[in-house]
């Protein structure tokens, strides 16, 4: 009988080193599906942070040049973008070290940049695992894309209520007042027949509020006062953190109407450096240049039109170019 089970207890003993042999096998294979799946998708987020960041330099670049106009492979332009993309795309990388896969134009006014893993040490173009090899998968091979498209403003939020006048907007780019009761040198006439005053306007807006969501494809409407107070909710973007900045705004291209049933047909957008302005209640800046003085009656602002790149995603593209443009990732 003792010896039966002494042989029973050791075929015990060799089923339970079946069980646990097949356990590490199995127990090693989730340690490379948890460690080496992870690794992936880290090297995956680097790749596409890379391609992300690249994208967008490299359409701010275009943007702000205008010589972007091929999409043709081997163009110039492209080839200048790869040292942009490259240097983008190594610096979201932790070992500083990734390869550009390529950088082409697939439409007029877009980048479209690949990334592809390259080891900052080795140079090898493979992300290499720790535990897959014992399940014979020794390297992955992760890619990431983005695209980036530029071009100018069509709708988004005006910052201020206003719209500029075409030849408000035709004068250049040097520092002026722009008034809102009146300006001689600007010619445009108001739906009224009268000076339109300071060749821009307000418009209408929420109540309490200042800023107004303005689109090229729709009027934009007027409001039922004359337009030389002060809205409500205004100071809150008038004050001396905003001087400096440029804000985008409309420049209307016609207009109709009378009182609270004006309108504005908006052309497109302005880049504004807002440098000081004076109205009821508040003023900053208002006498620091020489040739553009707000003082007294003198209601407006006080700046310039700019040249600018935005990245700001409240806007989308497919106005006219007057010196905005905006920048943003695309599917």
């Amino acid at each position: 009988m003792r010896r039966l089970i002494t042989r029973a207890r050791r075929d015990e003993r060799g089923a339970v080193s079946v069980v646990v042999a097949v356990s590490m096998v199995a127990l090693l294979g989730f340690v490379a599906i948890t460690v080496d799946i992870g690794a992936l998708y880290a090297e995956r987020a680097e790749l596409q942070n890379g391609a992300d960041a690249a994208a967008l330099a490299v359409a701010q670049e275009c943007a702000a040049a205008k010589t972007c106009t091929s999409t043709t492979a081997g163009a110039p332009w492209l080839t200048s973008a790869d040292t942009t993309a490259r240097s983008l795309a190594n610096a979201n990388a932790v070992d500083d070290a990734t390869n550009i896969s390529s950088v082409t134009s697939p439409a007029p006014g877009s980048v479209r940049i690949t990334t592809g893993t390259r080891d900052g040490s080795s140079g090898a173009g493979a992300l290499a695992y720790t535990f897959a090899p014992i399940l014979g998968i020794d390297t992955a091979n992760p890619t990431a894309t983005a695209t980036a498209a530029w071009g100018s403003p069509a709708a988004g939020p005006a910052m201020l209520p206003l719209a500029f006048a075409p030849c408000e907007f035709a004068q250049g780019n040097g520092i002026r007042v722009f008034r809102t009761h009146g300006d001689p040198t600007c010619s445009s006439t108001s739906p009224s027949g009268q000076v339109l005053p300071g060749g821009f306007s307000w418009l209408a807006h929420p109540s309490g509020t200042c800023a107004v969501r303005v689109d090229i494809a729709v009027n934009a409407p007027l409001p039922s006062d004359s337009g030389n107070d002060f809205p409500a909710g205004c100071s809150a973007v008038l004050n001396s953190t905003a001087i400096g900045k440029t804000l985008l705004l409309p420049v209307y291209v016609d207009k109709g109407g009378t009182g609270n049933n004006g309108w504005y047909k908006i052309r497109g957008w302005a880049a504004f450096e807002l440098l000081g302005w004076n109205f009821s209640g508040t003023s900053l800046n208002n006498t620091a240049y020489t040739n553009a003085k707000c003082t007294g009656n003198c209601r407006g602002l006080i700046g310039r039109f700019v040249k600018y790149v935005s990245l700001d995603d409240r806007f989308t593209r497919g106005g006219p170019d007057l010196g905005a443009s905006l920048v943003s990732l695309t599917k």
